[in-house]
């Protein structure tokens, strides 16, 4: 991940909590999503429509997972995409983008020390990222690790940080990113 794309990352963190409960949708279900202008966000049954065309951020979520303090090795974190209007899952990619940011607890203490990444093109552009894939990289605090997996494994001590994990697109794309299959299971 590039110095920009992590000085990017931490401005949508940050406005990410500023914005999430003015721009929260209800929906269907629990999910809901966020957008910091001038990025657009809508939920329709448990799929998101993502459109960060003109600039800006825009995720889904749901309120709640239950698995804050889980070990990493309990829980796994998964969801589908696709690009529209070219109906691909390469397109609207790019960046570290469409991605989920997993809170993460290094000392046990509950609190959040920073996010892991797991991203679209670090997963091959396949239309999943997933915590399951034996292909998909994993990215934490700098270091880059082949799978959730081998991150779990160097890591036995850290736990589900006590925030809520969320998927993110900030990549500029000509349409919109539709995100869905969204699940946490522990």
């Amino acid at each position: 991940m590039s110095r920009v794309t992590r000085l990017g990352l931490g401005v949508t963190l940050t406005l990410f909590v500023a914005f999430a409960i003015a721009t929260t949708s209800g929906a269907a279900g629990s999910l809901k999503c966020f957008a910091g202008d001038p990025a657009t966000c809508s939920v329709s049954g448990e799929t998101a429509t993502l459109d960060t065309s003109g600039g800006g951020f825009a995720g889904a979520y749901y309120s709640s997972t239950k698995a804050n303090g889980k070990s990493l090795a309990e829980v796994d974190y998964s969801f589908q995409y696709n690009c529209d209007p070219l109906d691909d899952s390469v397109s609207c990619t790019g960046g570290g983008s469409p991605r989920w940011s997993i809170p993460i607890n290094t000392d046990q203490d509950g609190q959040v020390e920073g996010y892991a990444f797991i991203d679209a093109p670090g997963c091959g552009n396949t239309g999943v990222v997933s915590t399951t894939s034996a292909t998909c990289a994993v990215t934490f605090e700098g270091t880059t690790y082949a799978n959730w997996d081998a991150f779990a494994a160097a890591n036995p001590d850290y736990r589900i940080g006590h925030a809520v994990p969320f998927v993110i697109t900030d990549t500029t794309e000509p349409g919109t990113t539709l995100i869905f299959a969204i699940e946490v299971t522990k």
